[in-house]
């Protein structure tokens, strides 16, 4: 392990000073906690759970953002963005934000509504015809073959955003003849565009009938062909162009250009007995470091804490961020609303207890199931980095947690997150 991970006496020195907050934190400006009703000797719990986490080898490196009424109260990193070439952790670190891309597709879905261009409720083969005759799994022929059967309804725009389209994810994600076939079909491909994606998805059956339960898959990417199609611009272009270069969020994008490789982390994954490695392959350092044809709207994006905090700071403001207005305060309501019925959520439950989902983004509606602190009406995603954000409208405040290792699950971090984030607040404006 010493000779792996070489550079662990450098991360002790790291942790002995936990890099700080400057004047203008990352992208939002800074204020003391104390004004902010966050305790500064509770946020140094913070500070001892990425200690814990880094010493104890379960992450090279971290960064933690605390936000309240647009104003950071606390931005801290620990550990190595990259531990072989000794690169500390820092809050211009560019990371692999995966499935944290999906509010941001969400969003960009959400202009075109608003310009009249997009309907919630529209058939998505209106859009992308490749999915009119689209079939969904019903068990299997004598052969082991599929057997499939024509859908009883119609998938629309909004089964897109609340992943109950049926779609699913490939291998490890969707164990079941679907995913299998997901697999074979190479579906994230990264040579192909979401031109060709849509229509390879196109061929393959849904897992389960659209409408009838909330099914994690590639739903987001599907919809970023949507945007593709419905404004006439390639995806990343309608991103830079209507959300990024707006909210001042330079660093985010589907390639790290070569003059920003110097802050780009290193991708881990655990040892078996103890402690990370680098992940094995690199397709998940050249997809980013060459570019890659596949825009996924699902989990393609890099970027930093500081860009990813306008974004939530944006919807935190019902829409608006230093004067540009990104999308209306009702729909951002509409965006973070409930949008599932019960019997659709059991497979969102089985992960996050207490949450519905909005429209590309999860919601806590049940405070007490979800055996965390909190506030009804948080909502939140992850990425399979281990990387969360959560966003909270009566506290008004935001937290990041950015962290490189693949898959995510391995240990409760985004859980400890909420917990040292609200045990430092001790100014509650949760007052119905």
């Amino acid at each position: 392990m010493k000779r792996r991970l070489g550079a662990w006496p450098v991360i002790a020195i790291l942790l002995a000073s936990i890099t700080p907050f400057t004047a203008l934190a990352a992208g939002l400006p800074s204020a003391p906690p104390e004004s902010l009703g966050f305790s500064a000797e509770r946020l140094k719990r913070v500070d001892a759970m990425m200690q814990r986490y880094v010493s104890q080898q379960k992450l090279a490196g971290m960064t933690i953002a605390i936000a309240r009424d647009g104003k950071v109260a606390y931005l801290r990193s620990a550990g190595m963005a990259d531990i072989a070439a000794k690169r500390p952790m820092r809050d211009d670190t560019i990371a692999r934000y995966y499935s944290m891309t999906k509010p941001i597709t969400a969003v960009a879905a959400l202009v075109l509504v608003e310009e009249g261009k997009l309907r919630l409720d529209d058939e998505l083969a209106a859009y992308l015809p490749e999915f009119k005759d689209v079939k969904v799994y019903a068990g299997q022929n004598a052969d082991g073959s599929m057997k499939t059967e024509a859908p009883t309804k119609p998938i629309r725009v909004r089964d897109l955003f609340t992943h109950t389209s049926g779609f699913t994810y490939a291998g490890m994600a969707d164990q079941t003849p679907v995913g299998d076939a997901y697999e074979k079909a190479d579906i994230m491909r990264p040579d192909r565009n979401l031109d060709e994606f849509s229509k390879v998805i196109a061929t393959l059956p849904l897992k389960v009938q659209p409408r009838t339960d909330y099914t994690y898959g590639v739903s987001t990417d599907v919809l970023g062909r949507v945007v593709e199609v419905v404004s006439g611009q390639a995806f990343d272009t309608f991103l830079k162009a209507r959300i990024f270069d707006p909210l001042g969020m330079t660093d985010t994008s589907f390639t790290v250009p070569e003059d920003k490789l110097a802050r780009f982390a290193e991708i881990y994954e655990m040892v078996p007995g103890g402690g990370i490695q680098p992940a094995k392959g690199d397709g998940a350092r050249t997809r980013f470091r060459d570019g890659a044809r596949l825009h996924s709207g699902g989990g393609g994006l890099v970027s930093t804490v500081g860009d990813y905090l306008r974004f939530c700071q944006m919807l935190l403001n019902d829409g608006e961020l230093d004067g540009v207005r990104i999308l209306s305060p009702k729909t951002v309501e509409l965006m973070t609303a409930p949008q599932l019925r019960p019997d659709q959520l059991a497979f969102l439950q089985s992960f996050m207890p207490g949450y519905n989902t909005g429209l590309g983004v999860a919601v806590l509606t049940d405070l007490g199931r979800s055996e965390l602190p909190g506030s009804v009406g948080e909502y939140n995603w992850a990425g399979a980095a281990s990387t969360v954000f959560f966003i909270d409208p009566k506290e008004k405040v935001i937290a990041i947690l950015i962290t490189q290792l693949f898959p995510g699950l391995h240990y409760p971090v985004r859980e400890d997150l909420k917990t040292v984030v609200y045990q430092a607040l001790i100014e509650a404006r949760n007052v119905d």
